[in-house]
Parts: structure tokens; C-alpha cells; sequence
């Protein structure tokens, strides 16, 4: 069976001057399912590969441009691997102390945990696909398993739905502690999209540009996990992509709901990502992290809800009680014509 989770993420789009006439479809092709919506976005998913999001192309300036990095490529290679995988129940790294990564002490008992957690490891279970005259949809569901209680002891569920509408995609997730469990259930959650940079091919990566408010800059520790200061952070304001540190992670903070963030391309083409959640984690928490690498040809501003460590720290944690639920939603806003070194004309809300 194919069921659901509570992330969501709303792309809007202003295309209907360029392609008029919708009709949505949600379809298998191989092991993958696409959802378009004959007005400009089409969408991929991968229910095997973690569940994740794994293209997103929009029709810009004439034509269709993919906008995920490495979108649908599952080869072997050197690098990141782009997409968009879920980061859960942790982001980032998980260590007790120097020396001994990949692990977590929950009472009086260690565990081990993958760096950035395992559901982006595990196939996840299709729910209903359906399609109607005003979206196209999936749902996906990720439950507690034998191998999952190796590294977490807790029974939970996530599920996740994609709808593709006429000008955004929403993908929405919930986690659900199960009510046998005998104590709290606690987690950090991300996204850890990653978008081509330039996102239009043509476009120059060194010319473009993102723009926060958020206040605080998370300090790491040399292992690479938040060392439990903040200070003000640089990079509030509009910035050059090119202002980031070569892979090294900008984790940026302050108690902001919804959190937003925008990028700029050349070409003309904005993103805007918000998101909020039904209840705020310990703080404090990241809430985007940013990496980038314009040599490579990726930016991944990543919407968190968490701190690396905070398994072991409490830092950047949500707890939920037995049978209780949480969800978390991001808003990824595409805007047309939006000058680089200037807000733009038309914003879709």
C-alpha cells in the first residue's frame, strides 16, 4: 500500500501567460512518478530513493529548465548528490564526543546514527496517486521497521504528500510518535534541496544572489557540529553566492515563523523559500543552513528545524509525546523577471 507525512512545500508560479492550458497528470514512468500540470511545473518523485524529490522543472522564457541539481541521476559518482533528500530524526552530524561520530546516548543506552539521519535511506511505501481538474497528487509513508530501531527505538510514522496545483507544488509532512511508545520521541528534521547554480543555464553562478533577515549565526565546533553559540550574523541583507565559504556550511538562526529566504538569478528568475511549523523546536535551532559550491554547480539553502548534534545536545530538538503529531511546511515561490540588484514586478501568492 502507498500512504502519507507533514513537510510542506509550496512552489508558486507565475507561467499561465506562457502555457495557457492545464491538465494535470500523475503518472509511473519507470520507477519514478511525475506530476505536471500543463501550466509550467512539472515534478518527479522518487518513492524508492528516500522518497524524495528528486526533479523540478519549470517552464521559463520559452522553455523548460530543470532546476534541481543532479535531478534523477542515480549513477555512481564523485560529489554531492544533489535532490532534495529529507533529513531525519537528525541533521547533521550525531556525536557523543570527539572521536566517536555517527552516535547518540538516549537514557542509558548509545546508539548509532547516520549523518543526517536514515529515512533519506529507505524506500517508502506509495499511497493514493490521483489527479483531478485542479491538481495532480502523491502520497508516500515511512514507518519504524526492525532496521529503523538499530538506530532510533521508537515506533513512528511519516508521511508525505506532493500536490501539484496550477501555480505551486506542496509537499507536506507530518511525523506521529505511536502511542505505545513509553517516552518522548525526539528529532531535528531538514530538506537538504539543492538547486543548480546558475539555475538557468546561461545565467552566470558568480553573479547570483540570496537575501535573508534572519539575525543569528550558529558557531560549529571543528568536528562540525554546533558548539552552542550564536552571534549576529554577516549575512543578513542580500549577498553574493560567491560570499559563501566553499562547502563549509552557513548556519543561519533567530526565532523567525515563517523563516524566508530568496535567490536571485541573472536570468531573471526568483526563488523564494519560507517555512513554519505547528510548534518551535528547542532553542536554538538553524534554520537555514546554507551550502554552496558555484565551482561544482549547486546551492542548497536548506530549511532546518534543528542544530547538528542536537540528538546529543537538546539543542534544536522537537519531542513529541506518544500519539502526538507535528508538521512542518516550506513555501518554495518562483518569481519571473525579478532584476538581480532589485526586488521584482510580480510576486504570485
Amino acid at each position: 500500500m502507498r500512504s502519507l507525512l507533514l513537510l510542506l512545500v509550496f512552489i508558486t508560479f507565475d507561467v499561465a501567460s506562457e502555457v495557457p492550458e492545464r491538465s494535470y497528470s500523475a503518472e509511473w514512468q519507470g520507477r519514478f512518478v511525475t506530476l505536471e500540470n500543463g501550466g509550467g511545473i512539472r515534478v518527479v518523485v522518487a518513492p524508492d530513493e528516500g522518497g524524495e524529490l528528486t526533479g523540478f522543472s519549470v517552464f521559463f522564457d520559452g522553455s523548460w529548465h530543470e532546476l534541481l541539481y543532479r535531478a534523477m541521476d542515480y549513477s555512481d559518482q564523485p560529489g554531492w548528490r544533489g535532490k532534495a533528500p529529507l533529513l531525519w530524526p537528525a541533521t547533521g552530524i550525531s556525536l557523543i564526543k570527539v572521536g566517536q561520530k555517527n552516535s547518540y546516548q538516549l537514557g542509558d543506552k548509545q546508539y548509532e546514527m547516520p549523518f543526517h539521519g536514515f529515512a533519506r535511506k529507505q524506500k517508502w511505501k506509495v499511497g493514493p496517486t490521483s489527479w483531478s481538474t485542479k491538481s495532480a497528487s502523491i502520497t508516500l509513508r515511512l514507518a519504524d521497521t526492525d532496521e529503523t530501531h538499530r538506530f532510533y527505538p521508537f515506533a513512528f510514522e511519516l508521511v508525505v504528500e506532493y500536490r501539484l496545483q496550477a501555480d505551486r507544488l506542496s509537499m507536506l509532512y507530518t511525523v506521529t510518535a505511536d502511542a505505545a511508545n513509553d517516552a518522548e520521541m525526539p528529532f531535528s528534521i531538514g530538506n537538504h534541496l539543492t538547486f543548480n547554480a546558475p539555475l538557468i543555464e546561461g545565467s552566470k553562478a558568480a553573479q547570483m544572489q540570496f537575501e535573508n533577515s534572519l539575525t543569528e549565526l550558529l558557531d560549529k565546533d571543528a568536528s562540525k557540529a554546533f558548539a552552542g553559540a550564536t552571534r549576529p550574523s554577516p549575512f543578513q541583507g542580500r549577498h553574493r553566492l560567491s560570499d559563501l565559504p566553499k562547502r563549509g556550511s552557513v548556519s543561519l538562526g533567530g526565532q523567525q515563523n515563517p523563516a524566508e529566504l530568496s535567490i536571485f538569478d541573472p536570468s531573471g528568475l526568483k526563488l523564494q523559500l519560507r517555512h513554519h511549523n505547528s510548534s518551535a523546536p528547542s532553542q536554538p535551532a538553524i534554520q537555514f543552513n546554507l551550502w554552496a559550491d558555484t565551482g561544482a554547480g549547486f546551492f542548497s539553502p536548506e530549511p532546518w528545524v534543528g542544530t547538528q548534534n542536537s540528538l546529543n545536545t537538546g539543542m534544536g530538538v522537537v519531542s513529541l509525546e506518544p500519539g502526538k503529531s507535528w508538521w512542518w511546511q516550506i513555501d518554495i515561490i518562483p518569481v519571473l523577471n525579478t532584476p538581480v540588484n532589485g526586488p521584482g514586478p510580480k510576486e504570485m501568492k
